[in-house]
């Protein structure tokens, strides 16, 4: 769950992005696919956002077989 500085760090972030790490805390565990079919984004789009916020240490990648999932790294969002 967030505190406040895991949001505030949220919040930093441009509006695109915020959708996709909020979306991501509620869900755990996901791969784009599932991010994207609540957030209403293609699945491409997604997959990118989630990549830029890997790239960034907020979110990790996990492979399992063929499919990545992603999960919030709750440690890098508290500064």
């Amino acid at each position: 769950m967030l505190n406040e500085k895991h949001l505030y760090k949220v919040l930093r972030l441009p509006k695109h992005l915020q959708v996709s790490i909020i979306t991501l805390v509620k869900l755990g565990s996901a791969c784009a696919q599932d991010v994207a079919a609540v957030t209403g984004k293609s699945r491409a789009v997604e997959s990118h956002y989630l990549n830029l916020l890997a790239v960034m240490w907020l979110v990790r990648k996990q492979h399992r077989g063929s499919k990545v999932f992603f999960q919030v790294d709750l440690e890098e969002l508290a500064w």
